[in-house]
């Protein structure tokens, strides 16, 4: 989720709620705030983190995630069986190794 003022949601959309729209995918985006107020005291009441950083903030996590994705596909290698790269997902969802 992004922290974002509530007269800024018409420009995001609903986007900044995805915590609620993924446990509630058929909710309307316009409900997604009053539904915000509820996950996050169950959060609260089991302790469960509830991850909300502002704009600025989130978009800078983003870019972080994103570098890191990248790096990380840097390092990659082709399997020179068939030349795609090497996917340790795909090993496993192949039950090789």
């Amino acid at each position: 989720n992004v922290d974002t003022p509530e007269w800024l949601d018409w420009l995001h959309i609903g986007l900044q709620f995805q915590i609620e729209h993924h446990l509630y995918p058929r909710l309307p985006r316009h409900n997604l705030r009053k539904a915000r107020v509820l996950v996050r005291a169950v959060c609260a009441k089991h302790g469960i983190p509830y991850h909300e950083p502002g704009f600025f903030q989130a978009n800078l996590e983003t870019l972080s995630a994103l570098r890191t994705a990248a790096l990380a596909a840097r390092k990659a290698a082709r399997d020179p069986k068939h030349g795609f790269y090497a996917s340790g997902l795909w090993d496993a969802i192949n039950a090789i190794g």
